[in-house]
């Protein structure tokens, strides 16, 4: 046996360590219990938060900054200026954050599609009050591209087993695939002087990044050799 505290090599017979005074251990020992310092009381009944006090709560801490900005925009300006904005930042971070909360099990591949909508939305927003056009060549293929990915990754790995290996390393492929696409649609939308100058980084990497997670799949010997030694 072997002090718990300093790790001493200790004799069969010992009952305190020699060393430290650590009490030995023994795990194949049965310990008596200690009586409990107190009796337990069948009535007592432990509370929490109720589920609709918190959500309340926490609708009133988003709602109060929502109409603020709005209600002094308007007051200062005489018309939405920049409270625009900062109150659909506020109402996007609570369809992101707190919406899923309301139902007690929120089902990802359904709230997925929600918030890269609602980023959508408000990106849109921007795009209007600044009065630019692009949002339906640049952001617009972008987030619903991202979108379909996170989507598809999500659904998968909840209704499917087995096949993560698959499933990631595809999305990573298919994230290099995006940067491609986003400096694509920047050249175009936006009348960049060059073209492919950054995106065949991220490509590279989350190719290889991708194929490395399909080539582990595939090969059931190495999956298992790096199982044993990463412990996963």
């Amino acid at each position: 046996m072997y002090c718990v505290k300093c790790g001493v090599e200790l004799a069969d017979s010992e009952k305190k360590c020699p060393l430290c005074g650590t009490e030995v251990i023994c795990p194949g020992e049965a310990r008596p219990l200690s009586p409990a310092p107190y009796p337990p009381y069948p009535g007592a009944v432990i509370e929490g938060a109720p589920r609709s006090g918190v959500l309340f709560v926490l609708t009133v801490l988003f709602l109060i900054p929502f109409l603020l900005c709005l209600i002094c925009d308007r007051e200062i300006n005489g018309r939405i200026v920049w409270s625009g904005y900062a109150s659909g930042a506020l109402l996007l971070l609570y369809i992101l954050i707190v919406l899923p909360i309301w139902f007690k099990r929120p089902n990802p591949v359904i709230f997925v599609p929600i918030d890269f909508a609602a980023c959508g939305l408000y990106l849109l927003y921007i795009c209007a009050a600044t009065d630019r056009s692009w949002f339906l060549p640049f952001a617009f293929p972008l987030v619903g591209g991202l979108g379909l990915i996170v989507t598809a990754v999500v659904a998968l790995t909840r209704y499917t087993r087995g096949g993560e290996l698959f499933i990631f390393g595809g999305a990573l492929i298919l994230l290099g695939g995006m940067s491609v696409l986003a400096e694509f649609l920047m050249y175009l939308t936006f009348d960049k002087a060059r073209m492919f100058v950054w995106s065949l980084y991220p490509l590279s990497v989350f190719f290889l990044l991708g194929m490395m997670l399909i080539v582990i799949g595939i090969c059931r010997p190495l999956r298992e050799s790096l199982k044993k030694k990463f412990f996963f």
